[in-house]
């Protein structure tokens, strides 16, 4: 077996790997979006007139939606739409009137999704391991381990003009060790199912691709390592070769260390 996938197996399966993550990805309680009295009352004014696309257009001026939809971030930049998209308009509609106003205002007020903070943990606990992390002429120059600073976008542009990266997708880290080049993704997979099986196998992909001047390497943490030992997609890290890098992001100081 992959040597790093097999010590991240280790550590999850070991004492205290939850415990430990959180200084990886702390979990914020974030503040419940109570709405007053008068908000309140007009919602339940405009879902008795049954008019979907009103109750839709009052819906958008809060700062979360009843539920989540692919389609309500086009609508909230054009408005205008819900007048050329009467299908989608009811098919929202009738969701909203299913809820009711109790259920409406509940989904509105619910607080923000703590994994959506999960990103910028992940940069913050980049500057714990205590690395320098420069900008790009300084980070070119380094003889030595760096990370190069900035969010993703920064990172892909780098990446592309100089590491020889043709991916689309943005990139979660960028360092090197000596003269060695690495560019990485982070993930934290929750659960099995849906979009974050569809993660997953965009990393190993990821993971099993090569940039010209740099090696791939994917952070990995959650129920990827709980789910090794049962016939699933999450299995597959098990025929990762010993020159593919995916690992917990626990491991990664030791990794960096491994290859001076």
């Amino acid at each position: 077996m992959n040597r790093w996938v097999e010590k991240s197996i280790n550590i999850a399966q070991g004492v205290g790997y939850l415990d430990k993550l959180s200084a990886v990805y702390p979990v914020t309680i974030n503040k419940i979006r109570k709405l007053s009295s008068v908000e309140e009352q007009r919602i339940g004014e405009i879902y008795r007139k049954k008019d979907a696309r009103l109750l839709i257009e009052v819906l958008l001026d809060f700062k979360r939606f009843p539920f989540d939809d692919p389609y309500i971030g086009f609508l909230r930049k054009d408005r205008s739409a819900m007048r050329r998209n009467p299908k989608t308009v009811k098919r929202i509609g009738e969701q909203l009137f299913e809820l009711h106003p109790v259920g409406i205002i509940s989904g509105i007020e619910r607080p923000k999704s703590s994994s959506r903070q999960f990103g910028q943990h992940f940069r913050n606990y980049i500057e714990k391991l205590r690395y320098p992390v420069l900008n790009d002429a300084n980070f070119l120059k380094s003889t030595k381990v760096a990370f190069l600073g900035g969010g993703d976008a920064r990172l892909k542009t780098f990446a592309k003009r100089y590491l020889g990266y043709r991916g689309e997708k943005g990139l979660d880290l960028v360092f090197c060790v000596g003269g060695k080049y690495f560019i990485g993704e982070a993930k934290f997979i929750s659960m099995s199912g849906g979009t974050q099986d569809k993660s997953f196998r965009e990393t190993i992909t990821f993971v099993k691709g090569k940039s010209e001047n740099a090696q791939h390497i994917a952070i990995v943490d959650g129920v990827v390592w709980a789910m090794t030992t049962e016939k699933n997609l999450y299995n597959s890290i098990r025929k990762l070769p010993q020159d593919r890098f995916m690992l917990s992001s626990l491991l990664l100081k030791e990794f960096i260390e491994s290859q001076k």
